[in-house]
């Protein structure tokens, strides 16, 4: 249980247990969730655990075996070469410990897009895989007021708008951004860069710091936004950028595209249906790469952008929805309780 907690948990059509963590915030060991799932766990079943590395899917994996459920382990870009590398020592020893062994036992993996389930398999891993994708709600697609959003952010007033909106964290590849955008600032005037988002305090604040040096005019950083005022200021960007080095399957971009924005990504963003579409522009993460991207983004004209954006729109109302992507994992789950066919989407190995 974190200090978000009870805002996650408003859903009143669902059971939600929230449970305290004793020991370390990062391992997640909590008695308590063990407890709540001997308690609401189905016999014959399914168990479907979201996320590695943390107590929750030892003890996903404990009560299935217990009580006769099939397990689902949906990775969510857990296992994503960079994502490995990072802490490698303590993924190793949570490796050897219990993960390779909640792996296996699973009977299906859920991948978010073909690059990750081909990563599962990189991994050894032999299982049945599921591709399905994030979806956004069908209030993502609607249309907002551009300039709802300024009184809470005033910098937005009077120029155009380049948006990053994510977690602050170094895959995110934000200082290489930076570094971009400096090279290009002079000629990009009427342009500024808004980075929104949180992360640990130490990296934004390095962040900040990076961009007094290389930029002390051209970078916002609005802090966190979240529900409405998102929206709201995914309707007055002009662009979203997100250079990453890694990612399962970026809820942001989804949201974006839905927001009818062009959209700069980098191929570790897994989305190639995005460029495929018109929607997007497929940039390498590196600061030379970002450059040329967002040179080539903004010198389009105002309406080859907004035809960008309605390609995005276009797609995700057609096969990213919610009610979209609930269908086929209904469908997944009842292949895995025997009780439909195998999905086209699911690749046995």
């Amino acid at each position: 249980m974190d200090k978000w907690v009870k805002d996650d948990c408003r859903d009143e059509a669902f059971h939600i247990f929230a449970e305290k963590i004793i020991g370390p915030d990062a391992l997640g060991y909590s008695p308590g969730l063990r407890k709540q799932l001997r308690l609401q766990a189905k016999p014959a079943g399914i168990i479907h655990s979201h996320g590695l590395w943390t107590y929750p899917g030892l003890a996903a994996r404990k009560c299935a075996q217990e009580n006769g459920c099939r397990l689902l382990i949906s990775p969510h870009g857990m296992l994503e070469p960079w994502a490995l590398r990072n802490s490698r020592w303590k993924k190793k020893l949570a490796e050897r410990i219990f993960e390779r062994r909640n792996l296996e036992k699973a009977d299906c993996l859920h991948a978010l897009c073909q690059a990750e389930a081909e990563n599962f398999r990189r991994y050894g891993l032999k299982k049945p895989i599921a591709v399905i994708p994030n979806g956004v709600g069908l209030d993502e697609l609607e249309m907002h007021p551009q300039d709802a959003i300024i009184e809470k952010v005033p910098e937005l007033k009077g120029c155009r708008r380049i948006l990053f909106l994510s977690r602050l964290h170094p895959k995110k590849g934000l200082v290489n951004l930076l570094n971009a955008w400096k090279r290009m600032m002079p000629d990009f005037r009427e342009w500024r860069l808004f980075i929104v988002g949180g992360g640990e305090p130490g990296y934004v604040n390095e962040l900040k710091d990076i961009a007094k040096k290389l930029l002390p005019m051209g970078v916002v950083f609005p802090g966190p936004l979240f529900e409405n005022d998102k929206r709201q200021i995914l309707a007055a960007a002009d662009v979203f950028i997100l250079p990453s080095f890694s990612e399962g399957f970026s809820m942001a971009i989804l949201e974006a595209a839905a927001a009818g924005l062009p959209v700069l990504l980098t191929r570790e963003c897994n989305f190639p249906e995005l460029a495929k579409s018109s929607a997007a522009v497929e940039i390498s993460p590196d600061v030379l790469g970002i450059e040329a991207g967002l040179r080539q983004v903004l010198g389009l004209t105002e309406d080859q952008r907004k035809a960008m954006g309605n390609h995005g729109r276009t797609l995700i109302r057609k096969s990213y929805t919610w009610p979209a992507i609930a269908k086929q994992m209904c469908l997944l789950y009842d292949w895995i309780l025997g009780n439909g066919p195998k999905p086209e989407f699911v690749d046995l190995g």
